[in-house]
């Protein structure tokens, strides 16, 4: 038996598989098909339908959850025998096998991909199945797998015990180590800048509280939607993988540039309601003394001039002490009466 890798389609973690189209071989002799030396026919390839008509082995995929036969133009099945009953029986085909992942170290891992080749009814006293030495294996060398970079592949010959009976089966292992390129950019690189980003908050003015405070939601925010990117495209398993410890790593660096704020601010109007009122009050209107002081220097610059026929705080006092008085006497006067 032997395989020539066509293409790697996908891998998928989320759903712990991968497609494969590849073409598969296999070999035998049957005696009763053979014929005389006599016929000038060495060898006859023949309609991938005929095999219905001879025996042909159960052959299946162990790891296989759904796989079809090419069809275009002709059912993609071929078959060959020699004068001697040498049987070649091949096809095409385009198969999703399931793969185990361990993504703990994700996205910095390898994984180790199996094509398992197994008899279904036949047990190993009936029927022995062995990889076609040395060229048993084409193809992987010019395979391009996306996101991942094939870093070998060997066979392996194994039995397996059931409760039916004792089968042969024959292993293909893909050895993928994973390209993190998409990753820094992706994931990586932009982690790095928004932590950047929530530090430029230490150097705006404390008192600008809508600029710090919405510089540090958004990075927040920003965070989330980048954790929750990277989580849609991994399965729910319960284990903590290397992003993860990233991850959460830049949301509380992010996360403690806002506290910083929170605390900043909770302690410099706390020194400032100490220094007006005794400790009891906040200062009116939310101004500290250098505001204060500000009005003050106003108040001092502008010419007197201006002020002419404004009414000041003094003389508003004394008109409003004249008319109380006037009030008083005019009430003496109809007391008199």
């Amino acid at each position: 038996m032997d395989i020539i890798i066509a293409s790697f389609d996908s891998i998928s973690e989320v759903d712990m598989d991968y497609t494969l189209t590849m073409y598969l071989h296999q070999y035998w002799t049957d005696e009763r098909l053979r014929w005389s030396h006599e016929i000038p026919i060495d060898e006859m390839t023949l309609s991938g339908e005929f095999s219905q008509n001879i025996w042909v082995p159960d052959t299946f995929l162990a790891n296989d959850k759904h796989s079809y036969l090419h069809e275009v133009t002709e059912r993609n099945k071929m078959l060959r025998v020699n004068v001697d009953g040498k049987v070649a029986y091949g096809m095409r085909l385009t198969s999703t096998l399931s793969c185990s992942m361990n993504l703990r170290n994700f996205p910095l891992d390898s994984q180790n991909c199996t094509v398992e080749i197994e008899s279904y009814g036949y047990t190993t006293s009936e029927v022995l199945m062995k990889w076609n030495y040395p060229l048993a294996v084409h193809g992987v060398e010019q395979a391009d797998v996306p996101q991942f970079t094939i870093t070998g592949f060997h066979t392996e010959d194994s039995i397996v015990s059931t409760a039916t009976g004792s089968y042969q089966r024959l292993s293909l292992v893909f050895q993928l180590r994973r390209s993190v390129g998409y990753f820094i950019f992706q994931t990586y690189l932009p982690c790095v800048l928004i932590v950047m980003l929530s530090w430029v908050s230490f150097w705006i003015n404390h008192e600008a509280t809508s600029a710090r405070v919405a510089l540090g939601i958004t990075t927040v925010l920003t965070m989330t939607t980048i954790s929750t990117g990277v989580r849609q495209s991994l399965p729910r398993i319960s284990y903590v993988k290397s992003i993860d410890i990233y991850l959460v790593m830049c949301f509380v660096f992010v996360f403690a540039a806002l506290l910083e704020y929170a605390a900043v601010n909770y302690s410099y109007w706390g020194r400032e309601r100490g220094r007006v009122g005794g400790g009891n009050e906040w200062p009116v209107n939310g101004a500290n003394k250098e505001d204060r002081e500000s009005a003050v220097n106003v108040q001092k610059w502008v010419p007197s001039g201006l002020m002419d026929g404004v009414p000041q705080p003094q003389d508003r006092r004394v008109e409003a002490l004249e008319e109380a008085m006037s009030t008083s006497n005019t009430a003496q006067n109809i007391r008199n009466l």
